[in-house]
């Protein structure tokens, strides 16, 4: 696929009767309490936790601020409570807890959206969207999309212009009508893409703002399973020889511990095929790669720091256990050793349990 840009997400949810919502910052902290609503640009936030020093006080936060907020809200009134409303008029029937994060912006470029929401197969995904983007500079259209079609565009017989995703990069990841809004159940594990459903990209103008939210999974799978720091998960990965760096979505804070199992092999050039603890020959020793004193070909892994950065990169093989320490709040990415990946062939299977 084509067109990738890190993005961010949200969703309100309203209804129901309350439990403790969770709101993430970027500058790692976690605020327990509820969710009051998205109101001129900021989210409004009440602390509710006896631990906390603002407890009773009502918060705003801007989005740059927040990573992400998880509602935990369920329903004990079935005649009043029975069912959670979405913006943009659209309600669904409730049913699990649902991770949300965020908006974000989609615009029509020659690359796709990507977001930084990872789903997994079996998952409800729920997705809203509004805006207006100029097709070719001239012709309006919604995230429903115009009542034409254009016959180069990856949904050739859906509207022109419309809002359409899919799950993951591969060429081959069916592309998904969302229009103004929808819910689905991922067909396979993979993060989200976004993109306008119209081929040509000259003198586009405009953005469709679009908030995403994503059941909560106790099971395993990669991506959108058990929240970090909450109880013991497991995701498996696909980690693409391909590809430098895969994040995986999972979100780490303090004295985690993370239990990383690796099979498969992957080719890095000049015919040389490799397990998931490199080459040690030294054939091709680089300056350049990101683990120097690791051989090609090596899987290894790094936390992304909320406030900007990255950890140290260790060495993950086939087998190894990696603890947080104090202080790294992030997300878990796991990548490839190598500094070129264009002539790169074959995936390792990756499972993360913590």
């Amino acid at each position: 696929m084509h067109r990738v840009r890190w993005t961010i997400l949200l969703l309100i949810l309203m209804a129901g009767s309350l439990q403790a919502d969770t709101l993430y910052l970027r500058n790692g902290s976690v605020l327990q309490g509820v969710f009051v609503g998205f109101e001129n640009g900021q989210f409004i936030f009440q602390i509710t936790s006896t631990d906390d020093p603002n407890s009773g006080r009502t918060l705003r936060f801007a989005p740059r601020e927040v990573l992400r907020l998880v509602i935990d809200r369920q329903s004990n009134d079935a005649s009043s409570t029975g069912r959670t409303n979405f913006p943009n008029q659209r309600t669904v029937a409730p049913g699990g807890n649902f991770e949300s994060f965020p908006p974000f912006e989609v615009r029509l470029m020659d690359q796709w959206t990507r977001s930084d929401v990872q789903v997994t197969r079996g998952q409800r995904v729920r997705i809203e969207a509004s805006g207006q983007i100029y097709l070719n500079g001239r012709t309006p259209s919604s995230p429903a999309g115009t009542n034409r079609r254009d016959p180069d565009a990856p949904l050739p017989n859906e509207a022109d212009g419309a809002l359409i995703a899919a799950i993951g990069n591969d060429p081959n990841s069916p592309a998904i009508l969302i229009g103004r809004s929808r819910e689905f159940t991922a067909d396979r594990d993979g993060v989200l893409y976004f993109t306008v459903n119209h081929w040509e990209t000259t003198n586009a103008q405009g953005s469709y703002q679009v908030r995403v939210s994503v059941e909560r999974n106790s099971g395993t799978a990669s991506g959108g399973g058990t929240i970090a720091g909450r109880g013991r998960g497991e995701r498996t990965f696909t980690v693409y020889g391909n590809q430098p760096w895969v994040d995986t979505g999972i979100e780490v804070e303090p004295g985690m511990r993370f239990e990383i199992t690796a099979s498969g092999r992957i080719d890095v050039g000049n015919n040389l095929s490799v397990d998931p603890t490199g080459d040690h020959s030294g054939r091709f020793p680089s300056s350049n790669y990101p683990l120097p004193s690791a051989g090609p070909g090596t899987l290894i892994a790094k936390i992304r720091y909320r406030q900007g950065g990255d950890s140290n990169i260790l060495a993950v093989g086939t087998n190894n256990t990696l603890t947080a320490e104090q202080g790294e709040y992030g997300r878990l990415w796991l990548g490839i050793n190598d500094d070129y990946f264009n002539d790169n062939r074959g995936s390792f299977t990756v499972r993360v349990r913590w």
